[in-house]
């Protein structure tokens, strides 16, 4: 974008007026969630055998549905524009606000006095998910969709599912309408994906129809638009073209491992979707055409919270060949050439087509390596180019043409592991467009690949749009310094994870994948407010691990055994944020895993999964032996109620999992499960390194 191009002065006021109310949600959503980090540190360092914690946790739960509530409003607000919805979610961050402060008082005194007079009350209405009020509740347990059949059967299915899991208001978010401008380029996207992945078209249609069954009928350009998009591909770095540039966000980790690395030489992996948590689900798939295959997607409608759609961008993956895709390979990356950019796959496209119809990492490669280069500037989500692996080895895709750089166990020294968080690790790198623009601000190392010659500070703010705005920066410029800040992050759980994989090798079993996400970082000595301020300036911050507070979600794979197993928020509770803009908690923590089995049939996983549930629900009864706190006595008559669910498949397997979840609660609160050290730390263990001084 030229200098006479950009927004400036007046511009960037007209968009910070209009967007005033926005701005002021932001502010009081973030001050909660910090709020509410901090304080869930200080929750999971108390005695949980002692009636007190179970109290406060149930309070900080209240405190966390006022914090979801403010999202939900806010991002009405920002819809309609109504001041009066900005309003609602003013009011639900400051309730939120006054019960974290009310129970942080009653840590410091020490008291057991209640923090909250009064519950709000949860009702379901006819779904499956619980409401407080009018705001739909994001589920603790993440649930699973079931499909079988045609690809206009599976469309159908899908759809069916997430209204009974949520409700028909999560259909009625996807109406639109369009101009005849969009309509031509949706029509271009839909063109490319008929070529290659044509199978996605008739999923479209079929969801289309099914919403109509679900009584919230919406055209196939609506949905087609929800999987393709309406814009025309980014033409400039962070799409800056066309308005303000979207810096990136920190997000995701990944690690798999096979042959000499693992104990029996199967490949397991592990991957985890660093965000805010929003209505996400796991898709199991047995498909008329290509193999059975489960897809965790981020959101159930391809949209995530303050970042908008993203096409049914999710991982990790796998299918019944044994092949995984693990995780988007360490996006942000944006290598290949400007001038190769254009129409191309988006992510999810791809990922179910490879999942249909590749057996192996080298099958799926070459698939990756003769689609189209397509959207690049739109980051990871929107063209094709990940982490997949089996049982003979696997690759990590950052850029497919000039520079090609294509990850392999040996480039970065990995013995049979591999491994990717948010930014790139192989040498070629560097030669790319925008890192050969500053080559000299980028160190590199085989731990942790590239990043910023001096730590760098966060980065992510109005203020350095608003220098880029009125010509105080160039893109080039801008770009390098958002990436940069990522990259520094990402460099930090590069190396956490190598460590771990080296330390760990030849046992990385899928109990030691649990146990590395249970490995807490530590957080900056001092007050929040010098921390924070010290790492604006200059990046420094306690030690960093894959397993944070913005973990959304933890899932461990073995495709050679079917097994897909994923524990929703963080695999233990009290973990620390990793920056201080990446510290997002969820309501209804449970820390715990549900397991699923990937067979040749819905009946046969179904089967599987309820005799583990009520294999569970027996260790656990016996466990606690008609005694045990009230919320552990909850857990248990929960996972019996839910094995009394019936209904078809799908709902029985979700219900199945639930029970999973909660027995595996009962049975960790009383013997905890394995941690492990911290690498840089000897002696440190898990959770507890969540736990120091704030």
């Amino acid at each position: 974008m030229s200098a006479d191009q950009r927004p400036g002065f007046w511009g960037f006021l007209r968009f910070a007026v209009k967007n005033a109310s926005v701005f002021k949600a932001y502010q009081r959503r973030d001050a909660l969630r910090v709020k509410l980090a901090l304080l869930n540190i200080r929750i999971a360092a108390m005695d949980t055998l002692e009636a007190p914690y179970a109290l406060r946790v149930r309070e900080f739960d209240e405190a966390m549905l006022h914090h979801y509530s403010g999202k939900w409003f806010a991002t009405r607000g920002l819809e309609t524009g109504d001041k009066a919805t900005f309003r609602r979610a003013f009011e639900a961050f400051d309730r939120g606000q006054r019960i974290a402060q009310r129970i942080t008082e009653r840590l410091d005194s020490g008291s057991a006095e209640p923090a909250v007079d009064a519950f709000t009350p949860l009702e379901a209405r006819g779904t499956e998910i619980l409401f407080a009020g009018e705001v739909p509740l994001v589920p603790a347990i993440t649930p699973v969709v079931v499909l079988q059949g045609t690809d206009v059967e599976m469309g159908r299915q899908y759809v069916r599912q997430i209204a009974a899991i949520f409700g028909p208001w999560i259909l009625e978010r996807c109406r639109r309408s369009f101009t005849e401008d969009e309509r031509a380029e949706l029509r271009r996207w839909e063109a490319v994906h008929a070529e290659h992945t044509p199978e996605i078209l008739d999923f479209a249609r079929g969801w289309a129809e099914g919403a109509a069954q679900a009584g919230v009928p919406l055209s196939e350009d609506e949905v087609l638009d929800l999987w393709l998009g309406h814009k025309p591909p980014a033409d400039s770095y962070l799409n800056a073209e066309r308005g303000l540039p979207e810096l990136p966000p920190l997000a995701c980790s990944s690690l798999a491992a096979w042959g000499r690395a693992t104990p029996d030489g199967h490949m397991v992996a592990v991957a985890t979707g660093d965000h805010d948590l929003s209505y996400q689900v796991t898709v199991m798939a047995w498909p008329e055409r290509g193999q059975p295959f489960v897809h965790t997607l981020f959101g159930a409608i391809g949209t995530l919270p303050t970042v908008g759609p993203n096409w049914f961008f999710g991982h990790p993956g796998m299918n019944r060949a044994g092949l995984a895709y693990v995780h988007h390979g360490g996006g942000p990356k944006m290598l290949e050439p400007r001038s190769t950019w254009g129409y191309g796959l988006r992510r999810t496209a791809s990922v179910w087509h490879i999942l249909r119809f590749a057996d192996t990492h080298d099958q799926a490669r070459a698939m990756e390596e003769g689609w189209p280069i397509g959207d690049v500037g739109n980051g990871d989500q929107a063209t094709v180019g990940g982490f997949y692996a089996d049982d003979t080895g696997g690759y990590v895709i950052e850029s497919r043409q000039s520079p090609v750089a294509i990850r392999e166990a040996g480039v970065l020294g990995e013995r049979d592991f591999l491994y990717a968080n948010n930014s790139v690790s192989h040498p070629a790198a560097v030669e790319s467009e925008w890192m050969r623009v500053r080559p000299e601000s980028w160190q590199w190392d085989e731990e942790g690949g590239y990043r910023p010659r001096a730590p760098k500070g966060m980065t992510k703010s109005l203020g350095l749009i608003y220098k880029w705005a009125t010509g105080g920066m160039s893109m080039d410029d801008m770009l390098v310094q958002g990436l940069q800040f990522a990259y520094w992050n990402s460099y930090n759980r590069n190396v956490f994870l190598r460590r771990m994989a080296e330390r760990h090798h030849g046992a990385l079993d899928v109990e030691t994948l649990r146990a590395v996400y249970r490995t807490f970082g530590l957080l900056p000595r001092g007050r929040w407010a010098e921390a924070k301020k010290r790492y604006k300036q200059t990046g420094a911050w306690g030690p960093i691990s894959a397993a944070h507070a913005s973990n959304a979600f933890v899932a461990v794979m073995k495709p050679s055994e079917g097994l897909y197993s994923l524990c929703t928020g963080p695999a233990a509770r009290g973990a620390p944020p990793m920056s201080p803009d990446f510290a997002i908690s969820i309501r209804g923590e449970t820390n715990a895993f549900w397991d699923v089995r990937l067979t040749d049939s819905p009946a046969e996983t179904l089967a599987a999964a309820q005799a583990l549930a009520r294999e569970l629900v027996a260790q656990a009864d016996e466990a606690l032996e008609g005694d045990g706190l009230p919320e552990w006595r909850g857990w248990l008559a929960e996972a019996r109620e839910a094995l009394r669910e019936t209904g078809d498949v799908g709902r029985q397997l979700r219900a199945a999992t639930r029970a999973q979840v909660r027995a595996r609660q009962v049975l960790q609160a009383l013997n905890p499960p394995r941690l492990l050290d911290y690498p840089e730390a000897p002696g440190r263990q898990g959770a507890s390194a969540g736990v120091a001084a704030s």
